[in-house]
């Protein structure tokens, strides 16, 4: 029987979190993704981020409709990181997911992730993902490890931000970081600490929009951040130890390109 079938009351409830800024382009298409799923029992919480665009006035005549979707305004801008951190502890759901503001989910994603981490017990899961470059003919998707631990993280990130749910309970004392580039992987690693493994479900139902000033489109920025990340965060600041750990990191990420990586003609 489908969920949207089922009493909502009988259901579990998802705080969806979206960190917002400056995001009018998109942030129609990624909101009207959360109300077209078929898993009614949600509420998504939009952290704006000191928007200036008319992100805002967008998102309070969605909030004037459904009463399930929540604004947060931050006094400042802080990152998505902050702004995460404030979602996650205005939640009242028993599981968190993540959208961000620029990307949007298939009907069925929470439906199909609250199935399987409810029957398995899980701690949490992500997905594969659609990749959605509007700059190219033609998109692609990523296809992820089944599961995953923290030594194998610690080589790659394998996880979008918007493909993770993850039990209220795992995340109550764990926070991102406050750094602008790679909290999530931080925050992941984190989580991994604390839980054996995050399992992936079948299928992609996430669509990511790539931009051309991403940080993933930058790759020389890429890099520097990455090795950043690594020094600071496993060694203590040690470049000759983190350029070490980087060189395997690098094996693992060309990896992922030959061997998770598909071609498709539609998202």
């Amino acid at each position: 029987m489908s969920l949207r079938k089922r009493s909502i009351k009988e259901s579990e409830m998802v705080s969806i979190v979206t960190p917002m800024y400056n995001s009018a382009r998109f942030i129609k298409t990624t909101i009207n993704s959360v109300i077209n799923q078929t898993y009614e029992n949600w509420e998504l919480l939009v952290v704006d981020d000191c928007s200036t665009d008319g992100s805002l006035e967008i998102v309070k005549r969605y909030i004037n409709k459904d009463d399930r979707i929540k604004l947060v305004e931050l006094s400042h801008n802080q990152g998505a990181g902050v702004a995460r951190n404030v979602g996650i502890e205005n939640s009242k759901g028993k599981y968190i997911s993540f959208l961000d503001a620029d990307d949007y989910w298939e009907p069925q994603k929470l439906e199909i992730q609250v199935d399987l981490i409810s029957k398995k017990q899980w701690a949490g899961l992500y997905s594969g993902y659609n990749n959605v470059d509007e700059n190219s003919i033609g998109n692609t998707s990523f296809v992820v490890p089944k599961r995953i631990n923290f030594n194998l993280l610690k080589y790659n990130n394998y996880i979008l931000t918007s493909t993770l749910i993850v039990k209220k309970t795992v995340v109550n004392d764990i926070r991102f970081p406050l750094m602008r580039k790679r909290q999530d992987w931080i925050f992941f690693l984190e989580i991994l600490k604390k839980v054996e493994y995050l399992y992936s479900s079948p299928g992609c139902y996430v669509n990511y929009r790539k931009s051309s000033n991403s940080l993933s489109s930058n790759k020389l920025g890429l890099v520097k951040v990455n090795l950043g990340v690594i020094s600071n965060y496993f060694y203590a600041g040690n470049k000759l130890k983190g350029g070490m750990h980087f060189v395997v990191f690098l094996f693992y990420y060309f990896h992922n390109k030959l061997f998770f990586l598909r071609k498709t003609k539609d998202v």
